[in-house]
């Protein structure tokens, strides 16, 4: 189960990245792992503090969920999802390559789980 952080701060300094994501999550989320919990109307142009608000905070049992955000690296961002209610539902960690104009492509995923 991967748990819910406040990966906010990391949004912020790096907000171009992570929209770049939450864009590449929306336009793929057929291609992606586990994508189908994706909701296909994704809000990706919120500001980022309602963005945390919507998809990460407060109780979310069976709702999309935005669990972490980071970059490990200066050229890689990760983004961590899922979806989980009692025995339904799933989640993964996909990691992208962070070009020199903070464009991203999507590179594979870490962890993928399905409850």
């Amino acid at each position: 189960m991967i748990p819910v952080q406040d990966y906010l701060p990391v949004a912020k300094v790096n907000e171009t990245v992570f929209r770049n994501v939450l864009v590449d999550l929306k336009a793929n989320r057929d291609k992606r792992p586990m994508g189908a919990y994706v909701p296909e109307d994704i809000k990706t142009d919120l500001p980022l503090e309602e963005l945390f608000e919507m998809y990460s905070a407060g109780q979310r049992y069976g709702i999309f969920t935005i669990c972490n955000f980071e970059r490990p690296q200066p050229d890689s961002a990760k983004l961590s999802f899922k979806d989980v209610a009692t025995l339904s539902g799933g989640g993964a960690e996909l990691e992208y390559l962070v070009k020199e104009d903070n464009s991203v492509e999507y590179q594979g995923h870490g962890i993928v789980f399905r409850s």
